[in-house]
């Protein structure tokens, strides 16, 4: 169940305590600025209509202006302290989202879209800003400015008079924010939700431009985001319509204060109760003294996009790491691995779960693991990068229980290339001191040389600082994959794990690359998810694993004579390369 919307505003404020007297100036800036905008244009109006020939006009045109300048000080100090609050807290909620983000990944934002989670962290944050900026400081005073103002009718004109003005910025401030204020809230959730949507489709439309202009796609893709957009245009325009009544209903309001105050005003006037001055200051203060009370309505709309995009933002941040930190933090004694009983299951499907794997790999050895499409290789490897826990059993990594491994110490330990590694925009040099931020050149172009892709680096006129282009664009798939190698030989782990990460490789380059792997014996355990059988025939041992089951094991000779899954996976092999 989501939190509600007085759980999220609790929470937003509580985000606001260290900077809250900043804010406070901030309020206390809006209620005086407000309170001098009742005042001026009511001592005015009070000037214009009761002054003689003879009375001083110069004196209240000073006086005016001196209010109108500190008035404008006053004005500059609100925006300038509640926009510095607001964007001081915008920063820190971005990066704490994100620093609650990372540890989700990979299994714990399978389900989302990178579009949706870009949208979160980025729209969804900006559309806080209201709440911080635009919204404490006029809910205050919409309630101060309306009570100074009646303050101030009760002693500079008439008490009476400051009876009949009180109620209504009550009620303007009270009753029509409240009208449909569920289904303002409702509507304001489902416009978040749109935008992430939509977020999220242009986002797959830009990423898959090359197959949708391949496949012609680009009428269907616009099509379905001028669906995704019109609908989130309803849904914005079922907001203003209820927003326009609302605006509407204080505006009436506001009039009937105008309207009582000229009546009972008229009474008092002909009573020789109060003179015209008085009469016209308190017809302005009847009209101006309720705007902070109107602007409550304005804001409104805001205040529930703001709820509905912090509560999006909460419910990303408050979700539980689908691998808890551990409590404790034990070194690894060094590469040995070792599966006891280990067993995963996943919701709707089986054919990638593992089921009571007992499987033992010495330190410093290589070892492939291998077995049909979905038999749960890969889910074997990313339970050493501690991806995901074991449902069953337990999986050590040099004698150590993983989830008895900080997270930090376990990432310098282990190094997993998978098939498809993410290369980010920037430069070659950018993408390798991922892997080692202390890294000097020479590390890098070492790494790049073992990877077999120094020399093309050396060719290129900016060496390490050429650009990659977003997700890679501007590389090969083989050379991706051997970028995300280097990345992986600059680590220097105690296990390496290549999750058919020579796939998109030509069979020379795999070769050369695999011999550089070979001289990993005897200085790191090598784990290899086989793509080609032939890469791998001298492994120490071969792992076959089939419907998540480990069904063999061996070395290449044993295992062909053995005549089981691994022998009908050679032939297949043999026979593809006869045919080809």
């Amino acid at each position: 169940m989501g939190m509600t919307r007085s759980q999220i505003a609790r929470r937003l404020l509580r985000v606001l305590r260290p900077l809250a007297r900043l804010m406070t100036v901030s309020a206390s800036s809006r209620v005086i600025n407000q309170a001098l905008g009742v005042a001026i244009p009511a001592i005015a109006a009070s000037m214009l209509v009761g002054f003689g020939a003879d009375s001083s006009f110069e004196r209240f045109f000073f006086l005016l202006a001196a209010l109108a300048m500190i008035k404008g000080a006053f004005r500059y100090t609100e925006q300038f302290t509640g926009h510095a609050v607001a964007f001081r807290l915008l920063s820190e909620l971005r990066t704490d989202t994100y620093r609650r983000i990372v540890p989700l990944a990979p299994a714990g934002l399978e389900d989302d879209r990178t579009g949706d989670l870009v949208n979160r962290v980025i729209g969804d944050i900006d559309r806080v800003e209201p709440f911080y900026a635009h919204t404490i400081a006029p809910f205050v005073s919409a309630l101060a400015v309306p009570a100074l103002a009646a303050l101030g009718l009760a002693v500079w004109v008439d008490p009476t008079l400051a009876a009949v003005f009180a109620p209504f910025p009550l009620v303007i401030a009270l009753v029509p924010p409240w009208i449909n204020a569920r289904r303002v809230a409702d509507l304001s959730r489902d416009a978040r939700a749109q935008s992430g949507e939509t977020a999220a489709m242009f986002t797959d439309a830009v990423q898959g431009a090359r197959e949708v202009a391949i496949f012609r796609a680009g009428p269907s893709m616009s099509a379905r985001i001028e669906v995704s957009s019109r609908a989130a245009a309803a849904t914005r325009r079922s907001m203003s319509q209820v927003s326009a009544f609302r605006v509407g209903l204080g505006d009436l309001l506001a009039g009937g204060a105008v309207v009582a105050m000229i009546a009972v005003a008229a009474i008092r006037l002909d009573a020789g109760l109060i003179d015209i001055s008085g009469l016209a200051a308190a017809v302005v203060i009847s009209w101006v003294g309720t705007a902070p009370a109107r602007a409550i309505e304005e804001i409104v709309p805001d205040l529930e996009q703001a709820l509905a995009a912090a509560g999006r933002l909460f419910e990303l941040a408050d979700r539980k790491p689908s691998v808890p930190p551990s409590p404790v933090d034990r070194i690894p004694a060094d590469g040995e691995v070792a599966y006891e009983g280990v067993s995963v299951e996943f919701d709707g499907a089986d054919s990638s779960g593992l089921t009571d794997i007992n499987a033992a790999v010495e330190d410093r050895s290589f070892v492939a693991v291998v077995g049909p499409s979905g038999s749960g290789k890969s889910t074997m490897v990313e339970l050493l990068a501690r991806f995901r826990d074991p449902d069953a059993g337990r999986v050590l990594l040099g004698g150590v229980d993983i989830r008895e491994v900080e997270e930090s110490t376990l990432r310098k330990s282990v190094a997993l290339v998978p098939q498809r590694s993410d290369i980010f925009y920037g430069t070659l040099g950018d993408n390798l001191l991922l892997a080692r931020h202390d890294a000097t050149p020479e590390d890098l172009w070492e790494a790049l040389d073992r990877a077999q892709l120094g020399a093309w680096a050396r060719s290129l006129d900016a060496g390490l600082e050429t650009r990659v282009g977003e997700l890679g664009t501007t590389l090969s798939g083989g050379q991706r994959q051997r970028l995300a190698i280097a990345r992986a030989f600059l680590r220097d782990p105690k296990l390496l794990i290549l999750d058919e990460a020579t796939s998109e490789l030509d069979s020379s380059t795999e070769r050369l690359i695999l011999s550089e792997i070979a001289r990993e014996r005897g200085k790191r355990t090598v784990i290899v998810v086989a793509h080609r059988l032939e890469s791998i025939v001298d492994a120490d041992e071969i792992l076959v694993v089939d419907r998540g089951r480990l069904v063999e094991r061996g070395s290449h000779e044993m295992l062909v004579s053995a005549g089981g899954v691994y022998s009908g996976l050679w032939q297949r092999h043999l026979d593809f390369v006869a045919g080809t």
